[in-house]
């Protein structure tokens, strides 16, 4: 994303980087594999990736986008995976 902020401009550069991180999630293996595929995920990928994007690009600093990143995953994937209040489909 900083060489792609120094050619073009900030929207690009984030469109860039919400591209990325949208189309890495359906393909990421393990015990989110098929969690992730859901509808639901896609629709908001695009969101947390522009908005850790500009959290980025505000901060400067990966840390936050980090921190945000990892309390969603607790949030969203984490709890509902393992106490099983979600049960992908077969």
């Amino acid at each position: 994303m900083d060489a792609a902020m120094t050619r073009f401009p900030k929207w690009i550069s984030i469109a860039y980087s919400t591209m990325f991180f949208v189309l890495s999630h359906p393909l990421m293996w393990g015990v989110f594999s098929i969690a992730n595929q859901h509808i639901h995920v896609l629709l908001y990928l695009p969101i947390l990736g522009v908005v850790w994007a500009l959290i980025y690009i505000k901060t400067g600093s990966l840390r936050f986008a980090i921190a945000s990143h990892a309390l969603v995953n607790i949030g969203i994937m984490t709890v509902p995976v393992f106490l099983n209040l979600y049960i992908p489909p077969v």
